[in-house]
């Protein structure tokens, strides 16, 4: 799909009309990689470009110079958003598919609200492969055939699965959206170095860990989550940990409840092994409820199938 592209340049916010007739030539003409340019930015060009090239080699002009576009603008240091919705398609393709409106307009706003709570910054290569997953995502729901379906719904899913799962990596590195809470931003992660930082009195520090479907065992990027909050807890000298486990809404809600229970075991399991000790951490099931992404029954949501891990120093 081709349409209008927003790009803020010198801090003024711009709104580029595609051209009525896009020709492919973008995808001709790589620049170099920007080294100066931010880490996101940087992302978004390395990222943007396969697509780039993906959709010229699929023959489809309007998406290519599109993307082309985008990971010109992103190199150069223009900042580049997410594509809207309702953006008015261009080059003979249809709107979106009715399919997909509703996950897109969700997808879109909690995108946008992890960015304004600094995932640029925080995590720049995750949140770049956020970013073009969904721009993926829009493009591929807006390709119908001619029985008004989705032209190629494994490319659709493809896109949203891809989505989903770079913002499964966003979310435990986030500042809290309610300052009541306070949601450790981990300083040990692959976009940043540096040693963790240490617990602070006064307010409980806040971890997530995420699990595959229907499993309590923890992944290796849960583990090393874990042992962040260990170690933090460990620096406190003192410190109370609460673990609460979730589970999506897919399965019977007595099932989930029993899942999200083997969760929060396995986790304390973990900081155990840490080194923390077993009197020191409660754990409680929730099951489906407290739905981090809201969602209907039966429904198979990354970000829901978690625990939380609360530490409170004493």
């Amino acid at each position: 799909m081709f349409r209008s592209m927003p790009i803020v340049l010198g801090g003024v916010l711009l709104l580029l009309a595609a051209c009525a007739t896009p020709d492919g030539f973008e995808i001709r003409s790589k620049p170099d990689a920007n080294s100066s340019a931010s880490a996101f930015n940087q992302a978004l060009f390395a990222d943007y470009w396969p697509d780039a090239a993906d959709e010229s080699g699929e023959n489809d002009n309007f998406a290519s110079d599109l993307f082309a576009k985008k990971a010109k603008a992103a190199n150069s240091g223009a900042t580049v958003v997410p594509e809207e919705v309702d953006s008015p398609p261009l080059g003979g393709h249809k709107a979106v598919h009715e399919s997909e409106r509703a996950g897109l307009t969700d997808a879109r706003a909690k995108l946008m609200g992890f960015i304004d709570r600094g995932a640029r910054d925080i995590r720049p290569s995750w949140t770049a492969k956020a970013q073009v997953s969904y721009d993926c995502w829009l493009e591929e729901a807006s390709e119908v055939n001619a029985r008004g379906g989705v032209l190629e719904p494994s490319h659709v899913a493809a896109c949203k699965n891809d989505f989903m799962a770079a913002m499964a990596k966003i979310e435990p590195f986030l500042p809290p959206e309610h300052p009541a809470e306070k949601m450790k931003m981990f300083e040990l992660m692959p976009d940043q170095g540096g040693p963790p930082a240490p617990a602070v009195a006064g307010a409980p520090d806040t971890y997530l860990v995420f699990f595959d479907w229907n499993k309590y065992n923890l992944t290796s990027e849960a583990l090393g989550i874990i042992r962040t909050a260990a170690a933090n807890a460990k620096k406190s000298g003192s410190a109370k940990i609460e673990v609460t486990g979730y589970a999506d809404t897919s399965g019977p809600a007595d099932y989930n409840l029993r899942l999200s229970r083997k969760r929060a075991d396995a986790v304390k399991a973990a900081l155990v092994k840490e080194g923390i000790g077993a009197k020191n951490i409660t754990t409680v099931g929730k099951g489906e409820t407290e739905l981090l992404v809201p969602t209907p029954d039966g429904v198979r949501e990354p970000q829901n199938r978690r625990a939380r891990i609360v530490i409170r120093v004493r």
